[in-house]
């Protein structure tokens, strides 16, 4: 029958209890719940579990005391992903298969809300998280084992160099702090003032300055390959300021106002071609 498992690490089991479940009762409960949706049958196989489940969240507790309650109901959402994968068939108690389930969850939430920032999850560093534990414990049961050769032995087991190690090492078990607290050798100066000022590392200004020069220049020279009249059409329309109007400089050249206008697109035209020849774009004059 199912026991409350209070000691994962040396199998000790408690007394057996009341409530407990034998292996046909599993197996009834696990089938209602996955051939007939029977909502009551799983609560009750998952209510029955529920001190292996705060067991397996007890692992994960930081100090003293009852394990967390998110982390308990981790353990639960473990428990009910078994109820839906677990396989009677195969021959095995319930409580041999949902374990890993609620230790998976677990472990998963502990991994990703150990730091307010988002850390890595790639298999590389799990398997650094899990070697990274088992190597403290072993230094705290070994003095003569120091972080040198716990770290010599992390980038072995890796299969990486022992800079790669310490960055994993770093991200695994690096801690929080605040960019308002105090600075190290710094009186009085918080982290956040010795940030670094976006402003001042912004390029932007300078190199739009000299875009803009660069194009002011290549416009001067590709003016100058204008016939005369379609120059000066252009440069009173759009230069001067005020700009002529077409009425006006039709009465200047003699023409018509209609005219004027397409002797400045065809102007526009010539402008446009020169300029892309020396390497100014449509996208130039967005």
């Amino acid at each position: 029958m199912n026991k409350p498992v209070t000691n994962l690490i040396n199998g000790a089991r408690s007394v057996p209890t009341p409530g407990m479940l034998s292996a046909e009762d599993e197996r009834a409960l696990v089938c209602a719940w996955q051939d007939q949706g029977d909502r009551r049958a799983r609560d009750k196989l998952i209510s029955a579990f529920a001190p292996l489940a705060a067991s397996v969240a007890r692992r994960f507790k930081r100090g003293a005391g009852e394990a967390d309650q998110d982390l308990q109901q981790q353990a639960q959402i473990g428990l009910m992903k078994a109820a839906d994968r677990f396989d009677p068939d195969r021959g095995f108690r319930f409580s041999t298969y949902a374990v890993w389930w609620a230790r998976a969850e677990v472990q998963d939430y502990a991994r990703a809300n150990t730091s307010i920032v988002r850390r890595p999850n790639s298999a590389q560093t799990r398997a650094a998280t899990a070697q990274i534990a088992a190597l403290d414990a072993e230094m705290t049961a070994d003095p003569a084992m120091d972080r040198a050769i716990a770290d010599k032995k992390l980038a072995d087991t890796l299969g990486v160099d022992p800079q790669r190690a310490a960055s994993l090492r770093e991200q695994v078990t690096g801690s929080d702090s605040s960019l308002n607290a105090p600075a190290r050798d710094e009186e009085g100066a918080d982290r956040m003032a010795l940030l670094a000022d976006p402003a001042s590392l912004d390029e932007s200004l300078p190199l739009k300055n000299l875009e803009t020069d660069g194009l002011r220049q290549a416009l001067a020279k590709a003016l100058t390959t204008l016939p005369d009249r379609e120059r000066d059409i252009i440069i009173a329309t759009q230069v001067n300021d005020p700009p002529a109007t077409l009425e006006t400089l039709g009465a200047q050249f003699g023409i018509s106002k209609e005219r004027i206008r397409q002797l400045r697109e065809r102007g526009f035209a010539r402008l446009r071609t020169a300029m892309a020849q020396r390497g100014f774009g449509a996208d130039y004059f967005a």
